[in-house]
């Protein structure tokens, strides 16, 4: 019976669908197969939700050749915004702490004077700035000074080779000469006219020529002084031997040297200035001082000068004019404050900040100025966390106050304790921990 079907018309077409299908159906199987065994043995671990690699333990931690270690500078900068995150920067262990015996001193809210802030610009004190001018025109042969340097009233600044000063000194010797003449004359008239050997009118005439020569000889003189030289230089000038042709130029006043024009060769006139001799024992402070403010400010206030080369320097000085133009575009009047400079401590273009006592007062959080260290830009403050050990390292903004507190404008809270004593050891952990 199975030959009689298999032989049969009707069977044939079924067997050759079925050779038809069967090897590319096994072919599909096996491909699936695979795929599915690669796919179970990748480890989960490594794909992420979207398919992505996701780093492994050992990828984050192990640090990465040649990648420079943070330092503290910029561990400074990255924990201002975690003041308030509640993590802690720095954790050393009691006994630690015990031992480098950390003094800590809560941040607290005082009253204090309502202030007016601006700022301002060091300027040279005008009144005694000295500008240097030649008296008399010629070459430059020799420059005594540099720029910055600090000199003593008549100090050789400058040696000026002039002819117009050699002519004049010639010509004072011709004055010399005639004055002699006629002073011989006028004594010889004298004792003539007591003899009566000579007229009246001859006598008015030797008498007219030796006052002419005599005032002659004084302008001539005078003359020699502005041109520079002292009176016991003018009183050597006895012959042509005694000429000089060169004039040393002293400085006017003591100070220093803040400008310098003039270089060995350079013609100058008498309209040329060489030096300016500034004396900076003082100095202005030109502040702004907006149009809400004008009614706190006065001629005669006292102020405070703050400046950033000088944390905890306080300089002190007084209102000596208000400009009474407001700018119109500012909406500001300029201040000018005279301001004392011991060691010239205060650089002529300095920007400093300026302070006035208002009416009124207002709370405001500060904190001892011990606790305040600068890093790089920055400067920070340690802040003791609830926990014993922990510590965080903020970025803070201060204001300056009399005496030993500064005024917290941002970066500590009242009640937060912050380290007053040791903070140089924990500023030295923080930068030995990023370098592990």
């Amino acid at each position: 019976m199975n030959d009689l079907i298999d032989g049969s018309p009707e069977s044939q077409p079924v067997a050759r669908f079925s050779k038809r299908w069967l090897l590319p159906g096994v072919f599909v199987l096996i491909v699936a197969a695979a795929i599915t065994i690669i796919v179970l043995r990748r480890p989960s671990s490594q794909n992420g939700p979207a398919g992505r690699e996701v780093p492994t333990v050992e990828s984050v931690s192990a640090p990465t050749a040649g990648k420079e270690v943070p330092s503290v500078e910029s561990v400074a900068a990255a924990s201002a915004p975690a003041a308030t995150n509640g993590k802690a920067d720095l954790t050393i262990s009691p006994e630690m702490v015990g031992r480098i015996r950390l003094k800590l001193e809560e941040a607290r809210t005082q009253e204090i004077a309502n202030q007016l802030r601006t700022t301002g610009t060091v300027q040279p004190n005008a009144y005694k700035e000295t500008r240097v001018t030649p008296l008399v025109g010629g070459r430059i042969t020799a420059v005594k000074v540099q720029l910055g340097d600090t000199v003593k009233k008549g100090q050789p600044l400058v040696v000026i080779f002039s002819q117009e000063l050699a002519e004049a000194q010639m010509k004072y010797l011709t004055i010399i000469a005639d004055l002699k003449y006629h002073t011989a004359q006028w004594e010889r008239a004298q004792k003539l006219a007591g003899l009566g050997a000579i007229s009246r009118q001859e006598f008015e005439e030797a008498e007219s020529h030796f006052n002419a020569h005599h005032a002659e000889h004084a302008a001539a003189q005078q003359r020699l002084l502005l041109l520079g030289l002292a009176q016991a230089q003018i009183d050597q000038i006895t012959d042509a031997s005694a000429v000089r042709s060169e004039l040393t130029v002293p400085a006017p006043a003591s100070g220093v040297i803040t400008a310098r024009s003039v270089n060995p060769g350079q013609v100058v006139t008498m309209a040329d200035a060489l030096f300016s001799v500034t004396d900076l024992s003082s100095v202005w402070v030109i502040g702004n001082v907006y149009e809400k403010d004008f009614g706190a400010m006065r001629v005669g206030g006292r102020v405070t000068i703050t400046a950033p080369p000088y944390p905890g320097r306080i300089f002190k000085g007084t209102i000596s004019y208000i400009d009474p133009r407001v700018d119109p575009q500012s909406r500001t009047a300029q201040a000018r404050i005279e301001v004392a400079n011991p060691g010239q401590m205060l650089r002529l273009g300095m920007f400093v900040d300026v302070s006035l006592n208002a009416p009124g007062t207002q709370s405001a959080v500060v904190i001892p100025r011990s606790a305040l260290q600068t890093v790089g830009s920055n400067q920070v403050v340690f802040v003791a966390m609830a926990e014993p050990g922990k510590f965080q390292m903020r970025r803070v903004q201060t204001a300056e106050e009399p005496g030993e507190n500064l005024r917290v404008i941002s970066g500590v809270k009242p009640g937060e304790r912050v380290v007053t004593e040791g903070s140089f050891f924990l500023r030295a952990e923080m930068s030995r921990n990023e370098n592990r």
